[in-house]
């Protein structure tokens, strides 16, 4: 068996702790050697960031894959990776756009919310005109200004330029969600998300996290339904299966060792939970995906 290793994971946006994002502009001249170009070496294999990574693809198509699931965005398309997604860049093809980079502190939290639902809508949208000339604008003064700021005064409406662009994209996001009326269900999933994300190795029943939130289960089965169209129990056994795949694909762990850390003693039981949601056995995952 091919042996992996940890999935490298970065974690700082530039060595400089005072600046709190990078802008780019893409072409396919930047990225043709993409081995060689120090800016995009961390496109071209799989890794995590600790940071939310926007893209405005303006021509030509880029391809990749997030958390094992194929993705291709075309021209005139937006797509944000969040914190903690394994994903990479496969292919690129006569592009030209933006890609802005930013600390996570850096994004307002009523953004995040919005982001954060990205995993479970698998939604990337097309914005209509007006909107694509709000981000191109917007985004050419982040460009321009960064380009001559070296003031205090500067470095404040610059960031709020920042600011306002990723707050353009969560619009154009968010009109392309499910509508939720209840901006609590919002905020009880993201909540439960948060929570899932730190838990899932001990916490396997939806009851479990809403005595940790303090809410009834019913109530946050309603809320994560509404919001992600997914059941407690469904988003629960989601996560789990992401991470089994992490562990099948990027470990040479024995199956027995990958339920245990999932939190699983009897792994034959793991072995069918994993198959059922798969239709995959955990050795055939690895078998197929190592090809």
């Amino acid at each position: 068996m091919v042996k992996k290793v940890n999935i490298p994971t970065h974690k700082h946006i530039a060595d400089n702790k005072n600046i709190n994002f990078l802008l780019y502009h893409i072409t396919d001249s930047d990225v043709q050697n993409i081995s060689d170009n120090e800016k995009f070496s961390a496109l071209n294999y799989d890794h995590k960031d600790d940071y939310f990574v926007f893209f405005l693809l303006q021509e030509g198509t880029i391809k990749g894959r997030i958390d094992f699931k194929e993705i291709e965005i075309n021209e005139r398309t937006i797509f944000c990776t969040i914190p903690g997604q394994v994903h990479s860049i496969t292919e690129i093809s006569d592009i030209k756009g933006w890609v802005l980079v930013v600390d996570t502190v850096f994004v307002k939290n009523e953004y995040k919310e919005i982001f954060n639902r990205l995993p479970f809508l698998n939604i990337n949208p097309r914005p209509s005109q007006a909107e694509l000339d709000e981000l191109l604008l917007c985004i050419s003064l982040v460009n321009k200004k960064q380009a001559q700021t070296n003031e205090l005064a500067g470095q404040n409406i610059l960031h709020d330029l920042v600011s306002a662009y990723i707050g353009i994209m969560a619009e154009i996001y968010q009109k392309s969600f499910p509508v939720v009326k209840n901006n609590r269900y919002m905020e009880i999933t993201s909540q439960f998300k948060t929570i899932l994300t730190a838990n899932y190795q001990t916490m396997k029943r939806p009851n479990q996290y809403a005595s940790r939130m303090h809410i009834s289960s019913i109530y946050l089965n309603e809320a994560v339904k509404n919001t992600t169209g997914f059941s407690v129990s469904g988003c629960i056994q989601n996560e789990i299966i992401l991470q089994a795949k992490r562990l099948l694909y990027y470990t040479d762990l024995p199956i027995k060792e990958i339920a245990l850390k999932l939190g699983y003693d009897d792994w034959a039981y793991f072995t069918r939970l994993f198959t059922k949601s798969t239709q995959l056995t955990p050795s055939q995952f690895r078998k197929t995906n190592l090809k």
